[in-house]
């Protein structure tokens, strides 16, 4: 009897009493309206839940697959790059195979004597008219000997010699003087470079016929360039008949910017 006043008694009483209460609501049918509501309000929440975790869901795999293709790009590009500087590098020995080989033809096919020689240093700014060639350590060189590449086109001539390197001055620096002649006419005159910017033809007379596009090439008159290498083309003529002399500028033949396999003409 003691039992009945306790309070687990009283709480497990209350609960019978709910269940009962609950159970004869439901068989009367009051509960009808509330289970519609708890189950729309139930079926709205797992709805809602579903969604958002199917949406969490899609954005993650979203997130993961541009990571991946962002990942997979990267390896593309740097694949891309790896290919394009393995193209430049075959593309720039290609060209210098094939510039060595017409250099090489030119050094058989040519009567003059010549000694093959390297690029070393060549100042790209073209501020120094000189530029440094690596050569045989034994080869016979001498100063003011003419350098020139092929097919025969005058660079400049040997001004120093050191023991790994030979220094050439180029035929656009105002020291050089070189005794030209015009293919066409045979006129003669004197070349002299322009501080790196052309080459000036002057000392001709006025009953000699010159005009743009004449070739020149050294006349021989002088010991340091031999007969017949081609120095460069008449540009313009600059000179009136009142001057004693005519005058004209020469664009050097050569590529005086661009050279790498060059020849030595040994005399």
């Amino acid at each position: 009897m003691r039992f009945i006043y306790t309070k687990t008694f009283r709480r497990l009483f209350v609960v019978l009493v709910l269940v009962a209460f609950i159970i004869v609501s439901d068989a009367k049918g009051y509960l009808s309206k509330a289970k519609g509501i708890f189950f729309e309000v139930y079926g709205a929440g797992t709805s809602f839940i579903s969604n958002s975790a199917a949406k969490t869901k899609n954005f993650f795999a979203t997130f993961l697959l541009i990571k991946g293709l962002s990942h997979e790009n990267d390896l593309l590009k740097q694949k891309v790059d790896e290919l394009a500087f393995e193209n430049a590098r075959l593309k720039a020995a290609k060209q210098e195979n094939q510039t060595l080989r017409r250099a090489l033809n030119f050094a058989e096919e040519t009567e003059l004597g010549l000694i093959p020689a390297v690029v070393k240093f060549l100042d790209p700014t073209g501020f120094t008219q000189t530029l440094m060639l690596d050569v045989a350590t034994d080869a016979e060189l001498k100063l003011n000997a003419a350098v020139v590449s092929q097919p025969g086109l005058l660079v400049g001539k040997i001004t120093n010699i050191y023991d790994n390197a030979v220094e050439v001055t180029l035929i656009t620096d105002p020291s050089i003087k070189i005794n030209g002649i015009v293919v066409d006419s045979g006129a003669s005159g004197l070349v002299t470079g322009e501080h790196g910017l052309s080459l000036r033809f002057d000392l001709i007379t006025h009953n000699e016929v010159i005009k743009p596009g004449d070739k020149i090439l050294t006349s021989g008159l002088a010991g340091d360039f031999p007969k017949g290498i081609l120095i460069g083309e008449i540009s313009s003529l600059s000179s009136s008949p009142s001057e004693l002399f005519q005058k004209a500028f020469v664009q050097p033949a050569a590529d005086l910017r661009n050279l790498k396999f060059l020849f030595i003409v040994a005399q």
